[in-house]
């Protein structure tokens, strides 16, 4: 394998030796003992008429300047180079403010005879190379600077100016390089010095030098996203500058390495092994990948790459035993995720996928597959009453075929239910209340409900008026009295005292009396079927179990925040007021406080959260469930729903339709229906 090809696992491989590419200009490192005095800026000996000199230099007489300067020259006591060298540079700057360049030229080159490391002389060529835009003159004066300079952070700084020279006046990109390299050399682990290097060698294609400086930024680099990034643009271009796949992929992992969370450099990677079909090496860095963001807590990456190693296992490797974990552990993380549980769902067994579905059809209600595959699968296990259950929601959502219509005629009826046994009191709880129950809120309900009733039934200032002459006689045969009595029975709810009289839009209201009353208005009595009637019963008497009663003297949230305020107060008077207008208290027996302050209890273990709107709006959810169930046929609760204009906890027409569509294809309904029929 050559250089070229040769993965990075160890990128010292790849580092080319710290080169310096002006070898005669000496370099100093911070362990080299320097001379103790400067070189390029000797101390002037004293010369008579310097000052002299100087003062016509001064006054602007260029000319006598001049010749003064000469005149020392001349004498015995310029007779060393740092004095003549300093003669000569002054000399230059006369000549360069009369205007004569060369003149000025000649005078620092005889300065640079004497002395080559006189500063003064070298920063007048330095100068007089710009002023004449002489750019490679400028950069071999800026060397002679470079020579003169002990300091290795001033020399790093010439160079990279030198550099900028090489690079923006004379394009030479290769001469900038090399400057910068020199720069490197004097002050390791500069950053700026080393990007520019990684550009700069990128630009000339000289990859061997571009996969060194990005090897040292890695190593200088604390951060593992940083690391991260230099790995992946290495990636770039081992894969389309250099055409080196292997080169790629190496890197490409080695960004994954230190940042897990690098989501470009794992979709370049799974673009690459799935070119070269290696499904095996794409699934291990997935794996990899798991492992790092499980430190990082990256729930979010974590899912989404779940999600790809599931289908990866699945599809490529067929692997379904680790398709399975995978979306499972994706599922862990965001339980809302639709698409993994549908997928979910096909590899697992049908009992378990049951399971999976009918969750899919509670988070998404209207998803069609859901029910097409609960149909195939209660079908084959031969499940009828099931597959029915189900061809009515795929009947509801209007995609039937004619599979569905078949068992939908084999086995509708037109009549409620014909149960062989009741409501067990445990099944509410168990299998028909809809989310959003709360049990801590259920319980203070049961033991505040009768007093908190006293108390509002206390504060009306007119009884509602029943007309006992208009109340119905449990014997009568009214169609709507008879199916009260016997969806009573079959809920085990008592039956409440019914009176005809008008009613609300739907034909049954609940009334605030002493004793639980409904009245019946002729909305019921006459022009509905009995399937019609046992859902609107059963919706009806759900409000009449003791933990739901109080809503019918407490139906809006703020009534029943304030009740449920008032009866924390009983128990922690420091709790803000209430506007429960009532002596709760005074009504609550010894055991009731006591069971009301265990049940505070355990709400202040839990942090003291409530959602009564929830809890409202599961009371009502729970009570179609209770009417569908009666009724027995989901096109008919579905009808009267969308015939009425009801607005208990503001739940809408496509909350409570996909409600009845996930309860009806659910395990709950089918064990319901089982135990019942």
């Amino acid at each position: 394998m050559s250089s070229a090809e040769r993965p990075p696992s160890d990128p010292d491989l790849d580092l080319a030796p710290p080169r310096d590419p002006w070898p005669s200009v000496p370099v100093f490192s911070a362990d080299v003992e320097l001379p103790t005095e400067q070189a390029s800026s000797p101390s002037l000996p004293p010369l008579a008429g310097y000052e002299e000199a100087t003062d016509l230099r001064k006054s602007g007489d260029w000319d006598g300047a001049v010749d003064a300067y000469e005149k020392l020259l001349d004498s015995s006591e310029a007779a060393e180079a740092a004095a003549q060298a300093s003669v000569f540079a002054s000399i230059g700057e006369v000549k360069l403010a009369q205007g004569k360049t060369r003149e000025a030229r000649e005078a620092y080159e005889s300065a640079l005879a004497a002395n080559p490391q006189h500063m003064r002389a070298i920063d007048g060529l330095v100068g007089l190379a710009i002023l004449e835009e002489d750019w490679p003159s400028v950069a071999e004066h800026k060397k002679l600077r470079i020579a003169a300079l002990q300091d290795p952070v001033a020399r790093a700084s010439e160079l990279r100016g030198i550099a900028d020279i090489f690079e923006h006046r004379l394009g030479d990109l290769q001469g900038a390089a090399d400057a910068l390299e020199s720069a490197n050399l004097c002050c390791r682990g500069d950053v700026v010095v080393l990007s520019r290097l990684r550009d700069l060698y990128e630009r000339l294609e000289d990859w061997l030098g571009f996969h060194a400086i990005v090897d040292t930024l890695c190593r200088l680099e604390g951060d593992g996203r940083a690391r991260g990034a230099h790995r992946f643009l290495q990636a770039e271009v081992a894969l389309r500058r250099e055409g080196s796949e292997p080169r790629a992929l190496a890197f490409l992992e080695l960004a994954l390495d230190e940042d897990p969370q690098h989501d470009s450099a794992l979709s370049m990677l799974a673009a690459l092994r799935a070119k070269r079909l290696e499904w095996d090496a794409l699934a291990q860095v997935h794996e990899r990948v798991l492992e790092r963001l499980a430190g990082l807590e990256d729930a979010t990456r974590a899912w989404e790459v779940l999600r790809k190693l599931a289908v990866l296992r699945h599809g490529r490797l067929h692997d379904v035993a680790g398709a399975r974990e995978a979306f499972q552990a994706a599922l862990e993380l965001r339980p809302d995720d639709l698409e993994s549980r549908g997928a979910l769902a096909e590899l697992l067994d049908d009992d378990a996928a049951i399971v999976e579905l009918e969750t899919l059809a509670a988070l998404a209600p209207l998803r069609v597959p859901t029910y097409e595959r609960l149909f195939e699968l209660h079908s084959a296990a031969g499940r009828s009453d099931s597959a029915w259950l189900v061809a009515t929601c795929l009947e509801e959502l209007g995609v039937t075929t004619a599979a569905h219509d078949e068992a939908i005629e084999r086995c509708r009826t037109y009549a409620p239910i014909r149960p062989r046994r009741a409501v067990d009191p445990a099944w509410w709880e168990e299998l028909l209340r809809a989310p959003g129950a709360d049990d801590i809120v259920c319980e203070i309900l049961r033991i505040v409900g009768g007093a908190a009733i006293g108390l509002r039934l206390a504060s009306k200032k007119k009884p509602p008026n029943l007309d006992p002459a208009r109340k119905q006689d449990e014997h009568t045969t009214a169609t709507v009295v008879r199916t009260f009595h016997w969806a009573s029975r079959t809920l085990g709810i008592p039956t409440p005292e019914l009176y005809a009289m008008d009613a609300g839009p739907s034909g049954i209201a609940a009334v605030q009396a002493a004793a639980p009353s409904t009245a019946i208005g002729p909305q019921v009595t006459a022009g509905m079927s009995v399937q019609q009637l046992a859902f609107l019963v059963g919706r009806h008497l759900t409000y009449y179990r003791p933990e739901h009663y109080v809503l019918v003297f407490f139906p809006s949230l703020a009534d029943l925040s304030a009740l449920v305020v008032a009866a924390m107060r009983v128990v922690i008077p420091a709790i803000g007021g209430s506007t429960f207008d009532g002596k709760l208290a005074e009504r609550l027996g010894r055991d009731e406080r006591a069971r009301l302050e265990r049940v505070v209890a355990r709400l202040d273990a839990r942090g003291g959260k409530m959602d009564l709107l929830a809890w409202i709006r599961h009371v009502e959810l729970t009570a179609s469930r209770a009417g569908l169930l009666l009724a027995g046929d989901l096109r008919v609760a579905m009808r009267l729903l969308k015939s009425e204009m009801r607005t208990i906890g503001d739940l809408s027409l496509d909350a409570k339709r996909g409600d009845l569509l996930a309860f009806a294809a659910s395990r709950a309904a089918r064990e319901l229906r089982a135990r019942m029929l």
